[in-house]
This record gives structure tokens, sequence and C-alpha cells, in this order.
């Protein structure tokens, strides 16, 4: 399973928007993510867990990063290392949503309030 291969989802689950990782042959693949940052963060991580060839990055981190400097470890996620999604490799651009289906249910919804 390559990256490529790889589909953002974007649903609606009890209420909240949920993101998660999908591919034809397997399905789901990753677990329910609260928003599209997080999703960035778990393809990263699962990426480089894949990956089975010698890494000639030597940092995880992207350099650029060091601009942003978080003041505290609850907003790690914030200063991401996409904050300027600049590099070639498909980990540091943010992903974009493949397919939306928050929106029919969303729909459906607001059907059943008004009836």
């Amino acid at each position: 399973m390559s990256s490529v291969s790889l589909k953002l989802i974007k649903d609606l689950d009890n209420y909240k928007f949920i993101y998660y990782w999908a591919c034809p042959e397997q399905g789901r693949v990753s677990p329910n993510l609260p928003t599209l940052l997080h999703a960035s963060e778990w393809l990263v991580e699962h990426q480089s867990e894949q990956y089975k060839d010698r890494e000639r990055r030597k940092s995880m981190t992207d350099r650029r990063r060091n601009a942003y400097k978080s003041t505290s470890p609850s907003m790690e996620l914030i200063y991401s290392r996409r904050l300027k999604p600049e590099g070639r490799r498909i980990t540091d651009k943010l992903p974009t949503v493949d397919l939306d289906m928050s929106s029919d249910k969303c729909r459906e919804m607001r059907d059943q309030l008004i009836n």
C-alpha cells in the first residue's frame, strides 16, 4: 500500500467531524482523527513506519519549523513540520480531503430535525 493509494475521508460521527485514511485494498487504515492536522501527522508516522530503505533525512522534524518554536508541549502539534508546505514529499504537504461524506449526513440530520 503506497501513499498514493491512501485517500483521506471526512465523515461525521456522533455529531463530530472526523477524518480517516482508507485505501481500496484494505479499507480504513487509520483511527478516527479529529482534525486535518492530526490526519497529516498520522500520515507522516505511517509513511515512516512503512519505509524500509535507509532514510536520508537526519531528523523527522522539518528544519523550517525552527522559526516557529513552541512554548509548551501541548502546542507542539500546532507548530507542525508543514507550516510552510514547500517540500517535495507527500508528507511535506497538507493533505486534501478526497471524499467528503459529512455533507450528506449533515443534510440528513437537518431533514430529521425539520420534519
